[in-house]
């Protein structure tokens, strides 16, 4: 098993910090629960299927990431 990379760390932890920011600046914004928690979930699913993530956790699951993946046409 592979150490676990510091871009990974950091892509992790900005999740773990802005989709609770998110919640919490719409919820000051609007003042509705149910909307904070719809657009904290949106954003969150929105950022955790970005290309990027998604290497980010085929890597901590033992994948091999190969590099030409990155750039397929198609």
């Amino acid at each position: 098993m592979s150490a676990v990379r510091a871009r990974d760390l950091r892509a992790i932890g900005f999740c773990l910090i802005t989709i609770p920011m998110v919640f919490v600046v719409v919820d000051a914004v609007l003042g509705r629960l149910l909307v904070s928690v719809a657009v904290a979930a949106a954003y969150a699913c929105f950022i955790l299927t970005r290309p990027r993530m998604i290497r980010v956790f085929r890597r901590l699951s033992g994948e091999r990431v190969e590099r030409i993946s990155y750039y397929s046409n198609e």
